[in-house]
């Protein structure tokens, strides 16, 4: 088995006249990026690889998630190709994927993540959150069997999901 986790970056801020890039995060942000990496702990479900896309948000985000799960900052990598995927991108570049890995997240952004969630496990949402955390689990032994469906979706968690959702 193999789960994917695609994670939404955290609200960013539109302060100043940065390129999209280089848009940090903004305060709510800062505060739900890692409020997910402890929600992912407490349920165990901590990956053993975060791969961001390189767009200072997405990044921010996942260093502060992987920090508040427990994580050292070297299990993230940059994987610049997220910045421009499109859903259809999303199980190509997860089929690279370590296989030594059982639990990996891709840290990116909408609508990419929204549209992958659909098609990997059929998620339907009206909205993926900033900071959203989407698992799916698939039944294969190599990233490389990764298929465009048919996966699980275990979990769909955001900053304002009630506990009790």
């Amino acid at each position: 088995m193999k789960e994917l986790i695609l994670i939404r970056h955290g609200k960013s801020s539109w302060k100043g006249d940065l390129a999209d890039h280089e848009r940090p995060l903004a305060s709510r942000g800062e505060r739900d990026a890692p409020e997910m990496g402890r929600r992912l702990a407490r349920t165990g479900s901590v990956p053993e690889r975060i791969v961001t896309s390189d767009a200072e948000r997405a990044r921010a985000t996942a260093l502060a998630l992987a920090a508040a799960a427990g994580l050292p900052a070297e299990v993230v990598v940059e994987e610049p190709r997220l910045y421009d995927a499109g859903a259809d991108d999303i199980p190509v570049l997860a089929r690279g994927l370590d296989d030594a890995r059982e639990r990996v997240a891709l840290v990116g952004h909408n609508p990419t993540l929204q549209r992958a969630a659909e098609q990997m496990c059929g998620l339907h949402t009206d909205k993926l959150p900033t900071a959203a955390v989407v698992r799916i689990r698939f039944a294969i032994d190599r990233w490389a069997e990764l298929p465009d469906d048919g996966g699980t979706c275990i979990e769909f968690d955001y900053p304002k999901k009630s506990p009790r959702e």
